[in-house]
Protein backbone atom coordinates (compact mmCIF):
# COMPACT_ATOMS: atom_id res chain seq x y z
CA UNK A 1 0.00 0.00 0.00
CA UNK A 2 2.96 2.57 0.63
CA UNK A 3 4.35 2.02 -2.61
CA UNK A 4 0.77 2.16 -4.34
CA UNK A 5 0.80 5.68 -2.48
CA UNK A 6 4.47 6.68 -3.33
CA UNK A 7 3.63 5.99 -7.03
CA UNK A 8 0.16 7.66 -6.99
CA UNK A 9 1.65 10.58 -5.46
CA UNK A 10 4.66 11.14 -7.75
CA UNK A 11 2.13 10.47 -10.79
CA UNK A 12 -0.03 13.49 -8.75
CA UNK A 13 3.60 15.61 -8.81
CA UNK A 14 4.43 15.01 -12.42
CA UNK A 15 0.62 16.19 -13.37
CA UNK A 16 1.12 19.60 -10.91
CA UNK A 17 4.30 20.03 -12.82
CA UNK A 18 2.84 20.50 -15.93
CA UNK A 19 -0.37 22.48 -14.63
CA UNK A 20 -2.91 19.94 -16.19
CA UNK A 21 -4.98 19.56 -13.09
CA UNK A 22 -4.39 22.56 -10.63
CA UNK A 23 -7.19 24.74 -11.96
CA UNK A 24 -10.75 24.16 -12.96
CA UNK A 25 -12.46 25.30 -15.73
CA UNK A 26 -13.88 28.05 -13.85
CA UNK A 27 -11.35 30.09 -11.90
CA UNK A 28 -12.51 33.77 -10.05
CA UNK A 29 -10.31 36.34 -11.58
CA UNK A 30 -7.47 37.82 -10.53
CA UNK A 31 -5.23 40.63 -10.63
CA UNK A 32 -4.19 41.27 -14.20
CA UNK A 33 -0.48 40.10 -15.10
CA UNK A 34 1.74 43.09 -16.06
CA UNK A 35 3.08 41.62 -18.72
CA UNK A 36 0.40 40.58 -20.74
CA UNK A 37 -3.40 42.38 -21.78
CA UNK A 38 -5.94 41.27 -23.82
CA UNK A 39 -9.12 42.42 -26.21
CA UNK A 40 -12.57 42.35 -24.73
CA UNK A 41 -15.47 43.84 -26.31
CA UNK A 42 -17.99 45.98 -25.09
CA UNK A 43 -21.07 44.26 -23.09
CA UNK A 44 -23.57 46.28 -25.29
CA UNK A 45 -22.06 44.70 -28.38
CA UNK A 46 -22.11 41.02 -26.95
CA UNK A 47 -25.44 40.00 -26.42
CA UNK A 48 -26.08 36.57 -25.00
CA UNK A 49 -27.61 34.43 -27.50
CA UNK A 50 -31.10 33.74 -25.15
CA UNK A 51 -31.13 37.95 -25.08
CA UNK A 52 -32.53 37.11 -29.33
CA UNK A 53 -34.03 33.63 -27.96
CA UNK A 54 -31.46 32.04 -30.03
CA UNK A 55 -29.49 28.61 -29.30
CA UNK A 56 -26.27 28.10 -31.15
CA UNK A 57 -27.71 25.77 -33.59
CA UNK A 58 -30.50 28.31 -34.94
CA UNK A 59 -27.56 31.10 -34.75
CA UNK A 60 -25.47 29.07 -37.21
CA UNK A 61 -28.00 27.56 -39.17
CA UNK A 62 -28.05 30.91 -40.89
CA UNK A 63 -24.80 30.13 -42.52
CA UNK A 64 -26.34 26.96 -44.20
CA UNK A 65 -26.81 26.67 -47.83
CA UNK A 66 -30.41 27.34 -48.75
CA UNK A 67 -30.17 25.85 -52.60
CA UNK A 68 -30.64 29.22 -53.57
CA UNK A 69 -27.78 30.64 -55.50
CA UNK A 70 -29.45 34.33 -55.57
CA UNK A 71 -30.03 34.48 -51.88
CA UNK A 72 -27.60 32.23 -50.28
CA UNK A 73 -26.97 33.27 -46.81
CA UNK A 74 -28.30 36.59 -47.60
CA UNK A 75 -30.15 38.44 -44.85
CA UNK A 76 -28.14 40.66 -42.07
CA UNK A 77 -30.15 39.85 -38.95
CA UNK A 78 -30.77 42.66 -36.88
CA UNK A 79 -31.07 40.74 -33.72
CA UNK A 80 -27.65 39.94 -32.47
CA UNK A 81 -24.52 40.81 -33.52
CA UNK A 82 -22.27 39.16 -35.85
CA UNK A 83 -19.67 38.33 -32.41
CA UNK A 84 -20.80 36.25 -29.44
CA UNK A 85 -19.07 34.55 -26.48
CA UNK A 86 -17.99 31.19 -27.52
CA UNK A 87 -19.43 28.05 -26.18
CA UNK A 88 -16.86 26.02 -26.74
CA UNK A 89 -14.35 27.40 -24.75
CA UNK A 90 -12.67 29.18 -21.76
CA UNK A 91 -9.38 30.51 -21.47
CA UNK A 92 -6.90 31.37 -18.93
CA UNK A 93 -3.14 32.91 -19.31
CA UNK A 94 -1.08 33.46 -16.36
CA UNK A 95 -4.54 31.68 -14.11
CA UNK A 96 -6.35 35.04 -15.18
CA UNK A 97 -9.19 34.44 -17.36
CA UNK A 98 -10.02 35.99 -20.65
CA UNK A 99 -13.06 36.50 -22.59
CA UNK A 100 -13.19 33.99 -25.57
CA UNK A 101 -15.32 35.38 -28.32
CA UNK A 102 -16.79 33.21 -31.62
CA UNK A 103 -17.91 34.38 -35.07
CA UNK A 104 -19.88 32.30 -38.07
CA UNK A 105 -18.00 30.40 -40.81
CA UNK A 106 -18.83 27.70 -43.26
CA UNK A 107 -17.76 24.43 -43.21
CA UNK A 108 -17.98 22.98 -46.89
CA UNK A 109 -17.68 19.06 -46.13
CA UNK A 110 -21.44 19.48 -44.62
CA UNK A 111 -22.44 22.83 -46.74
CA UNK A 112 -23.49 24.30 -42.79
CA UNK A 113 -22.72 27.00 -40.67
CA UNK A 114 -20.38 27.18 -37.66
CA UNK A 115 -18.70 28.72 -35.15
CA UNK A 116 -15.03 29.68 -35.12
CA UNK A 117 -13.65 30.99 -31.49
CA UNK A 118 -10.94 33.32 -31.18
CA UNK A 119 -9.05 35.18 -28.13
CA UNK A 120 -6.44 38.01 -28.26
CA UNK A 121 -3.43 39.03 -26.33
CA UNK A 122 -1.05 41.34 -26.08
CA UNK A 123 2.64 41.07 -24.59
CA UNK A 124 5.19 43.03 -23.57
CA UNK A 125 8.14 41.85 -25.64
CA UNK A 126 10.80 44.23 -23.52
CA UNK A 127 11.04 41.22 -21.65
CA UNK A 128 11.06 37.48 -22.91
CA UNK A 129 7.26 35.73 -23.77
CA UNK A 130 6.56 33.26 -21.48
CA UNK A 131 3.07 32.90 -20.79
CA UNK A 132 0.91 29.59 -19.30
CA UNK A 133 -2.04 29.53 -21.66
CA UNK A 134 -4.22 26.71 -20.79
CA UNK A 135 -7.67 26.26 -22.80
CA UNK A 136 -10.88 24.22 -21.48
CA UNK A 137 -13.52 23.02 -23.67
CA UNK A 138 -17.02 22.73 -23.44
CA UNK A 139 -19.03 19.95 -24.79
CA UNK A 140 -16.81 18.14 -26.38
CA UNK A 141 -13.17 16.28 -25.56
CA UNK A 142 -10.13 16.08 -27.22
CA UNK A 143 -8.79 13.06 -28.69
CA UNK A 144 -5.84 14.94 -30.79
CA UNK A 145 -5.01 18.48 -31.28
CA UNK A 146 -2.82 20.05 -34.05
CA UNK A 147 -1.49 23.46 -34.43
CA UNK A 148 -1.03 26.05 -36.69
CA UNK A 149 1.45 26.97 -38.23
CA UNK A 150 2.83 23.26 -37.71
CA UNK A 151 6.48 24.97 -38.36
CA UNK A 152 5.58 26.52 -35.04
CA UNK A 153 6.33 22.96 -32.97
CA UNK A 154 3.46 23.55 -30.18
CA UNK A 155 2.57 20.41 -28.83
CA UNK A 156 0.27 21.38 -26.37
CA UNK A 157 -0.02 18.74 -23.38
CA UNK A 158 -3.70 17.67 -23.22
CA UNK A 159 -6.48 15.44 -21.79
CA UNK A 160 -10.21 15.26 -22.45
CA UNK A 161 -11.21 18.44 -22.01
CA UNK A 162 -7.96 20.57 -20.81
CA UNK A 163 -4.86 21.59 -22.42
CA UNK A 164 -1.74 23.45 -21.37
CA UNK A 165 0.94 25.26 -23.32
CA UNK A 166 3.72 27.69 -22.89
CA UNK A 167 3.19 30.77 -24.94
CA UNK A 168 6.84 31.91 -26.01
CA UNK A 169 6.47 33.86 -29.13
CA UNK A 170 4.39 36.15 -31.37
CA UNK A 171 2.15 34.98 -33.59
CA UNK A 172 -1.45 33.41 -35.24
CA UNK A 173 -1.92 29.84 -33.22
CA UNK A 174 -4.71 27.74 -34.90
CA UNK A 175 -5.67 24.89 -33.12
CA UNK A 176 -7.78 21.81 -34.76
CA UNK A 177 -9.02 19.41 -32.82
CA UNK A 178 -9.40 15.41 -33.75
CA UNK A 179 -8.25 15.45 -37.21
CA UNK A 180 -10.86 17.14 -39.50
CA UNK A 181 -13.81 19.04 -36.70
CA UNK A 182 -14.52 21.81 -37.86
CA UNK A 183 -17.35 22.54 -35.79
CA UNK A 184 -14.97 23.60 -32.67
CA UNK A 185 -12.31 25.63 -34.53
CA UNK A 186 -9.95 28.15 -31.93
CA UNK A 187 -7.54 30.49 -32.99
CA UNK A 188 -5.21 32.70 -30.29
CA UNK A 189 -3.99 35.85 -31.37
CA UNK A 190 -0.48 37.01 -29.70
CA UNK A 191 0.33 39.87 -30.52
CA UNK A 192 2.74 42.80 -29.30
CA UNK A 193 1.22 45.05 -26.15
CA UNK A 194 1.38 48.72 -27.04
CA UNK A 195 0.40 51.53 -25.02
CA UNK A 196 -2.77 52.87 -26.83
CA UNK A 197 -2.59 56.61 -25.35
CA UNK A 198 1.30 57.22 -25.59
CA UNK A 199 0.95 55.65 -29.23
CA UNK A 200 -2.26 58.26 -29.73
CA UNK A 201 0.08 61.55 -28.78
CA UNK A 202 2.56 60.31 -30.78
CA UNK A 203 0.24 60.32 -34.07
CA UNK A 204 -0.43 63.78 -32.69
CA UNK A 205 2.98 65.17 -32.56
CA UNK A 206 3.55 63.93 -35.93
CA UNK A 207 0.41 64.78 -37.93
CA UNK A 208 -1.06 66.97 -35.84
CA UNK A 209 -3.94 66.99 -33.63
CA UNK A 210 -6.55 67.38 -35.97
CA UNK A 211 -5.28 64.73 -38.14
CA UNK A 212 -5.39 61.75 -35.51
CA UNK A 213 -9.06 60.53 -35.64
CA UNK A 214 -9.78 58.02 -32.57
CA UNK A 215 -12.44 55.54 -32.00
CA UNK A 216 -12.98 55.06 -28.30
CA UNK A 217 -14.01 51.71 -26.83
CA UNK A 218 -17.47 51.04 -27.25
CA UNK A 219 -20.36 50.36 -30.17
CA UNK A 220 -20.31 52.98 -33.50
CA UNK A 221 -23.31 52.54 -35.26
CA UNK A 222 -23.79 53.79 -38.95
CA UNK A 223 -24.58 52.91 -42.34
CA UNK A 224 -21.55 53.76 -43.69
CA UNK A 225 -18.12 55.77 -43.23
CA UNK A 226 -17.24 57.86 -46.70
CA UNK A 227 -13.34 59.01 -46.18
CA UNK A 228 -12.66 60.77 -49.76
CA UNK A 229 -9.50 62.44 -49.56
CA UNK A 230 -8.64 61.83 -46.24
CA UNK A 231 -4.58 62.37 -46.36
CA UNK A 232 -2.10 62.79 -44.02
CA UNK A 233 -4.48 61.27 -41.17
CA UNK A 234 -4.28 58.52 -38.30
CA UNK A 235 -7.49 56.93 -37.68
CA UNK A 236 -7.02 54.94 -34.32
CA UNK A 237 -9.75 51.98 -33.46
CA UNK A 238 -9.24 51.65 -29.49
CA UNK A 239 -9.30 48.25 -28.27
CA UNK A 240 -12.56 47.58 -27.97
CA UNK A 241 -14.00 49.74 -30.78
CA UNK A 242 -16.85 48.29 -32.47
CA UNK A 243 -18.04 49.88 -35.58
CA UNK A 244 -21.39 48.25 -36.49
CA UNK A 245 -22.91 48.69 -39.94
CA UNK A 246 -26.48 50.05 -39.71
CA UNK A 247 -28.61 48.20 -42.31
CA UNK A 248 -30.41 50.40 -44.92
CA UNK A 249 -31.28 48.44 -48.11
CA UNK A 250 -33.34 45.68 -47.97
CA UNK A 251 -32.49 42.30 -50.61
CA UNK A 252 -36.06 41.53 -50.59
CA UNK A 253 -37.56 44.92 -51.34
CA UNK A 254 -37.25 44.97 -55.18
CA UNK A 255 -36.50 48.59 -55.14
CA UNK A 256 -33.85 48.07 -52.58
CA UNK A 257 -32.38 45.74 -54.32
CA UNK A 258 -32.60 47.42 -57.96
CA UNK A 259 -28.81 49.07 -59.15
CA UNK A 260 -30.18 52.34 -59.47
CA UNK A 261 -32.04 52.38 -56.15
CA UNK A 262 -28.73 53.69 -55.03
CA UNK A 263 -28.86 56.79 -56.15
CA UNK A 264 -29.32 57.96 -52.52
CA UNK A 265 -26.13 56.96 -51.63
CA UNK A 266 -24.85 58.60 -54.54
CA UNK A 267 -26.29 61.90 -53.54
CA UNK A 268 -24.87 61.46 -50.30
CA UNK A 269 -21.26 62.13 -51.76
CA UNK A 270 -19.47 64.55 -54.64
CA UNK A 271 -19.53 62.96 -58.05
CA UNK A 272 -16.68 60.17 -58.73
CA UNK A 273 -16.28 59.67 -55.41
CA UNK A 274 -17.07 55.95 -55.65
CA UNK A 275 -14.29 53.49 -57.11
CA UNK A 276 -14.54 51.64 -60.48
CA UNK A 277 -17.52 49.21 -60.26
CA UNK A 278 -19.59 50.37 -57.80
CA UNK A 279 -22.89 51.61 -57.37
CA UNK A 280 -23.04 52.03 -53.44
CA UNK A 281 -21.12 53.22 -50.84
CA UNK A 282 -18.75 50.84 -49.27
CA UNK A 283 -18.95 50.59 -45.27
CA UNK A 284 -15.21 52.19 -44.89
CA UNK A 285 -14.64 54.07 -48.31
CA UNK A 286 -11.00 55.01 -48.48
CA UNK A 287 -10.73 56.80 -52.16
CA UNK A 288 -8.04 59.12 -53.09
CA UNK A 289 -6.03 58.92 -49.64
CA UNK A 290 -2.87 59.44 -49.19
CA UNK A 291 -0.46 58.97 -46.29
CA UNK A 292 -2.92 57.41 -43.90
CA UNK A 293 -3.46 54.75 -40.89
CA UNK A 294 -5.97 52.90 -40.09
CA UNK A 295 -4.68 50.89 -37.06
CA UNK A 296 -6.25 49.96 -33.99
CA UNK A 297 -7.62 46.49 -32.41
CA UNK A 298 -11.54 47.29 -33.08
CA UNK A 299 -13.59 45.30 -34.72
CA UNK A 300 -15.72 46.34 -37.95
CA UNK A 301 -19.17 43.96 -37.93
CA UNK A 302 -20.75 43.90 -41.06
CA UNK A 303 -23.35 41.24 -40.24
CA UNK A 304 -26.52 43.92 -40.00
CA UNK A 305 -25.92 44.43 -43.49
CA UNK A 306 -28.26 42.56 -46.52
CA UNK A 307 -26.20 40.54 -48.73
CA UNK A 308 -24.51 42.67 -51.32
CA UNK A 309 -25.59 45.61 -49.79
CA UNK A 310 -22.38 47.30 -49.00
CA UNK A 311 -18.56 46.13 -49.69
CA UNK A 312 -16.61 46.35 -46.53
CA UNK A 313 -13.34 48.41 -46.79
CA UNK A 314 -12.02 49.82 -50.04
CA UNK A 315 -8.94 51.84 -50.67
CA UNK A 316 -9.36 53.17 -54.18
CA UNK A 317 -6.42 55.26 -55.92
CA UNK A 318 -4.32 55.81 -52.38
CA UNK A 319 -0.75 55.55 -52.21
CA UNK A 320 1.21 55.25 -49.07
CA UNK A 321 -1.19 53.52 -46.62
CA UNK A 322 -0.66 51.02 -43.24
CA UNK A 323 -3.59 48.90 -41.62
CA UNK A 324 -3.05 47.19 -38.92
CA UNK A 325 -5.27 45.43 -35.82
CA UNK A 326 -8.64 45.45 -36.86
CA UNK A 327 -11.34 42.31 -37.31
CA UNK A 328 -13.56 42.15 -40.29
CA UNK A 329 -16.89 40.41 -39.09
CA UNK A 330 -19.58 38.82 -41.86
CA UNK A 331 -19.56 41.09 -44.39
CA UNK A 332 -22.08 40.97 -47.29
CA UNK A 333 -19.51 41.26 -50.13
CA UNK A 334 -15.98 41.57 -50.61
CA UNK A 335 -14.55 42.34 -47.57
CA UNK A 336 -10.85 44.35 -47.95
CA UNK A 337 -10.51 45.58 -51.42
CA UNK A 338 -7.65 47.96 -52.47
CA UNK A 339 -7.76 49.00 -56.58
CA UNK A 340 -5.28 51.36 -58.61
CA UNK A 341 -3.65 51.94 -55.30
CA UNK A 342 0.55 51.74 -54.45
CA UNK A 343 2.74 51.42 -51.08
CA UNK A 344 0.41 49.77 -48.67
CA UNK A 345 1.17 47.65 -45.96
CA UNK A 346 -1.11 45.61 -44.13
CA UNK A 347 -0.79 43.61 -41.10
CA UNK A 348 -2.88 41.42 -38.54
CA UNK A 349 -5.75 41.99 -40.29
CA UNK A 350 -8.37 39.07 -39.37
CA UNK A 351 -11.66 38.58 -40.97
CA UNK A 352 -14.34 35.49 -40.17
CA UNK A 353 -17.38 35.38 -42.29
CA UNK A 354 -20.09 32.81 -44.49
CA UNK A 355 -21.94 34.50 -46.72
CA UNK A 356 -21.23 34.20 -50.29
CA UNK A 357 -18.93 36.48 -52.39
CA UNK A 358 -17.48 37.89 -48.83
CA UNK A 359 -13.79 37.36 -50.52
CA UNK A 360 -11.56 37.80 -47.66
CA UNK A 361 -7.99 40.22 -49.36
CA UNK A 362 -9.26 41.30 -53.11
CA UNK A 363 -5.93 43.12 -54.07
CA UNK A 364 -6.70 44.59 -57.44
CA UNK A 365 -4.41 46.77 -60.01
CA UNK A 366 -2.14 47.57 -57.05
CA UNK A 367 1.78 48.21 -56.83
CA UNK A 368 3.37 47.37 -53.92
CA UNK A 369 1.44 45.76 -51.40
CA UNK A 370 2.33 43.55 -48.35
CA UNK A 371 -0.23 41.86 -46.50
CA UNK A 372 1.81 39.69 -43.14
CA UNK A 373 0.19 37.56 -40.64
CA UNK A 374 -3.38 37.36 -41.27
CA UNK A 375 -6.18 35.24 -40.61
CA UNK A 376 -9.12 34.48 -42.91
CA UNK A 377 -11.96 32.51 -43.13
CA UNK A 378 -14.63 33.67 -44.94
CA UNK A 379 -17.49 32.84 -47.75
CA UNK A 380 -15.48 32.82 -51.03
CA UNK A 381 -11.65 33.58 -52.13
CA UNK A 382 -9.59 34.44 -48.87
CA UNK A 383 -5.90 35.92 -50.05
CA UNK A 384 -6.55 37.09 -53.94
CA UNK A 385 -4.89 38.92 -56.93
CA UNK A 386 -7.04 40.58 -59.52
CA UNK A 387 -6.44 43.10 -62.05
CA UNK A 388 -9.31 44.51 -63.43
CA UNK A 389 -10.59 46.88 -66.07
CA UNK A 390 -9.18 51.11 -65.82
CA UNK A 391 -5.78 53.01 -66.80
CA UNK A 392 -3.49 51.45 -68.76
CA UNK A 393 -0.87 51.56 -66.01
CA UNK A 394 -2.99 50.15 -63.46
CA UNK A 395 -1.60 46.49 -63.36
CA UNK A 396 -0.58 44.55 -60.32
CA UNK A 397 3.05 43.98 -59.40
CA UNK A 398 4.69 43.21 -56.20
CA UNK A 399 2.13 41.95 -53.99
CA UNK A 400 3.38 39.91 -51.45
CA UNK A 401 1.19 37.76 -48.55
CA UNK A 402 3.77 36.28 -45.80
CA UNK A 403 2.60 34.55 -42.65
CA UNK A 404 -1.14 34.35 -43.30
CA UNK A 405 -3.49 31.58 -42.37
CA UNK A 406 -6.35 30.56 -44.58
CA UNK A 407 -9.41 28.20 -43.86
CA UNK A 408 -12.11 28.24 -46.95
CA UNK A 409 -14.86 26.29 -47.53
CA UNK A 410 -16.20 27.53 -50.08
CA UNK A 411 -13.31 28.86 -52.77
CA UNK A 412 -9.83 29.38 -53.23
CA UNK A 413 -7.02 30.20 -50.35
CA UNK A 414 -4.14 32.15 -51.99
CA UNK A 415 -3.67 32.95 -55.66
CA UNK A 416 -4.24 35.15 -58.90
CA UNK A 417 -8.49 34.62 -59.42
CA UNK A 418 -10.27 35.34 -62.32
CA UNK A 419 -10.18 39.06 -63.97
CA UNK A 420 -6.73 39.08 -65.44
CA UNK A 421 -7.64 42.14 -67.74
CA UNK A 422 -3.75 44.23 -67.23
CA UNK A 423 -0.49 42.43 -66.49
CA UNK A 424 -0.22 40.57 -63.11
CA UNK A 425 3.72 40.45 -62.21
CA UNK A 426 5.64 39.71 -59.23
CA UNK A 427 3.38 38.14 -56.79
CA UNK A 428 4.30 36.29 -53.45
CA UNK A 429 2.92 33.91 -51.02
CA UNK A 430 4.88 32.82 -48.43
CA UNK A 431 5.46 31.19 -44.92
CA UNK A 432 1.54 30.21 -44.83
CA UNK A 433 -0.63 27.73 -43.97
CA UNK A 434 -4.16 26.56 -45.48
CA UNK A 435 -5.80 24.32 -43.12
CA UNK A 436 -9.04 23.40 -44.41
CA UNK A 437 -10.00 23.69 -48.01
CA UNK A 438 -13.28 22.04 -48.54
CA UNK A 439 -14.66 23.87 -51.85
CA UNK A 440 -15.67 21.20 -54.01
CA UNK A 441 -18.31 22.60 -56.34
CA UNK A 442 -15.77 22.68 -59.24
CA UNK A 443 -12.63 21.35 -59.09
CA UNK A 444 -10.57 23.26 -61.77
CA UNK A 445 -12.18 26.60 -60.73
CA UNK A 446 -11.53 26.13 -57.14
CA UNK A 447 -8.06 24.54 -56.15
CA UNK A 448 -6.25 25.96 -52.91
CA UNK A 449 -3.32 27.45 -54.52
CA UNK A 450 -4.70 28.99 -57.53
CA UNK A 451 -4.10 30.85 -61.20
CA UNK A 452 -7.36 30.57 -62.39
CA UNK A 453 -7.38 33.01 -65.52
CA UNK A 454 -11.29 33.92 -66.37
CA UNK A 455 -10.71 37.11 -68.32
CA UNK A 456 -8.13 37.91 -71.32
CA UNK A 457 -6.45 41.19 -71.48
CA UNK A 458 -3.08 40.86 -69.32
CA UNK A 459 -0.65 38.41 -68.87
CA UNK A 460 0.82 37.13 -65.54
CA UNK A 461 4.81 36.64 -64.97
CA UNK A 462 6.51 35.83 -61.89
CA UNK A 463 4.57 34.40 -59.22
CA UNK A 464 5.92 32.25 -56.22
CA UNK A 465 4.00 29.93 -53.97
CA UNK A 466 6.59 29.02 -51.32
CA UNK A 467 6.92 27.24 -47.85
CA UNK A 468 2.77 26.90 -47.96
CA UNK A 469 1.39 23.68 -45.73
CA UNK A 470 -2.06 22.48 -46.80
CA UNK A 471 -3.32 20.18 -43.95
CA UNK A 472 -6.68 19.09 -46.32
CA UNK A 473 -7.60 20.12 -49.69
CA UNK A 474 -10.77 17.90 -50.53
CA UNK A 475 -10.36 19.35 -54.27
CA UNK A 476 -7.22 20.08 -56.31
CA UNK A 477 -4.33 21.73 -53.84
CA UNK A 478 -2.47 22.96 -56.92
CA UNK A 479 -4.42 24.37 -60.47
CA UNK A 480 -2.75 26.67 -62.92
CA UNK A 481 -5.53 27.15 -65.48
CA UNK A 482 -6.32 29.09 -68.25
CA UNK A 483 -10.07 28.86 -68.06
CA UNK A 484 -11.98 31.30 -69.57
CA UNK A 485 -13.24 30.36 -72.92
CA UNK A 486 -12.55 33.45 -74.81
CA UNK A 487 -9.13 33.66 -73.41
CA UNK A 488 -6.37 33.26 -76.00
CA UNK A 489 -2.79 33.73 -76.07
CA UNK A 490 -2.59 34.59 -73.12
CA UNK A 491 0.66 33.93 -71.35
CA UNK A 492 1.31 32.77 -67.76
CA UNK A 493 5.07 32.62 -67.29
CA UNK A 494 7.54 32.15 -64.20
CA UNK A 495 5.34 30.40 -61.94
CA UNK A 496 7.10 28.37 -58.75
CA UNK A 497 5.48 26.16 -56.40
CA UNK A 498 8.45 25.54 -54.02
CA UNK A 499 8.72 23.73 -51.09
CA UNK A 500 5.25 23.27 -50.73
CA UNK A 501 3.45 19.93 -48.59
CA UNK A 502 -0.09 19.21 -49.08
CA UNK A 503 -2.65 16.47 -49.00
CA UNK A 504 -5.61 16.00 -51.75
CA UNK A 505 -7.13 13.45 -52.88
CA UNK A 506 -7.18 15.34 -56.91
CA UNK A 507 -4.14 15.97 -59.13
CA UNK A 508 -2.54 19.27 -59.97
CA UNK A 509 -3.97 20.80 -63.46
CA UNK A 510 -1.64 22.71 -65.67
CA UNK A 511 -3.55 23.70 -68.80
CA UNK A 512 -5.17 25.81 -71.25
CA UNK A 513 -8.58 25.74 -72.31
CA UNK A 514 -7.52 24.27 -75.96
CA UNK A 515 -6.98 27.36 -77.49
CA UNK A 516 -3.16 28.24 -77.84
CA UNK A 517 -1.74 30.02 -74.87
CA UNK A 518 1.43 29.34 -73.75
CA UNK A 519 1.81 28.33 -69.37
CA UNK A 520 5.24 27.89 -67.92
CA UNK A 521 5.25 26.12 -64.46
CA UNK A 522 8.18 24.67 -61.77
CA UNK A 523 7.87 22.94 -59.16
CA UNK A 524 10.52 22.75 -56.57
CA UNK A 525 10.68 20.25 -53.32
CA UNK A 526 6.44 19.73 -53.57
CA UNK A 527 5.21 16.86 -51.31
CA UNK A 528 1.83 14.86 -51.30
CA UNK A 529 0.75 13.49 -48.71
CA UNK A 530 4.57 13.46 -47.30
CA UNK A 531 6.25 11.75 -50.37
CA UNK A 532 8.12 14.26 -52.43
CA UNK A 533 6.94 14.70 -56.49
CA UNK A 534 9.84 13.57 -58.41
CA UNK A 535 8.64 13.30 -61.94
CA UNK A 536 6.11 14.73 -63.89
CA UNK A 537 5.39 11.30 -65.19
CA UNK A 538 3.23 10.49 -61.58
CA UNK A 539 -0.38 10.44 -60.74
CA UNK A 540 -0.21 13.89 -59.08
CA UNK A 541 -0.52 15.65 -62.56
CA UNK A 542 -2.99 16.35 -65.44
CA UNK A 543 -1.59 18.84 -68.07
CA UNK A 544 -1.69 19.06 -71.63
CA UNK A 545 0.58 20.46 -74.67
CA UNK A 546 0.44 24.00 -73.43
CA UNK A 547 2.03 23.23 -70.45
CA UNK A 548 5.53 23.88 -69.92
CA UNK A 549 6.10 21.69 -66.28
CA UNK A 550 9.52 21.45 -64.99
CA UNK A 551 9.69 19.38 -61.53
CA UNK A 552 12.91 19.60 -59.44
Amino acid sequence: MQVLEAILALFLAFLSAFNIFDRPNEVPPTQTNEIFEYLEYPEEAIKPLSSAGLTVASFTQRADDDGDELYVNAQGYQDINGIIKSPYFTVHVEEKRIPVYAATVFVGTTQKGALHSFCEIYVDTIRDINLDFQLNTHGFIMNSVTVFPRSANINPMFLNTVLNERITELGTYTFVFNGDDQEHGFTLFVRELVDEEKEIEQYKAQYGENNVIVMEKGVHTAPCYNLFGYSNTVIYLKRGAYLLAQHKYDINNETDDMNDATKTDRAEMNAGQLPMGLTRTPYLNFNCCNNLKFVGNGAIDLSHLDRRERRGIIFAYANNIEVNGIKIINSPEWSFITYDCENLTIKNVDIFGYRQNSDAFAICNSRNVTIDNSFCRSGDDLFDVKAAGGREEAISKNVTFTNCTAWNGKARCFGICGEVYKDIKDITFKDSSVIFHDATWNADRIPALAIIVENPGGSIDNVTFENIDVYRASGRAIACLIYGDTVENFSISNVKYKNIHYTAPLANKIASNGKPNSIQVEFENVYASGSKITSLNTNQFEYDSYANITVK
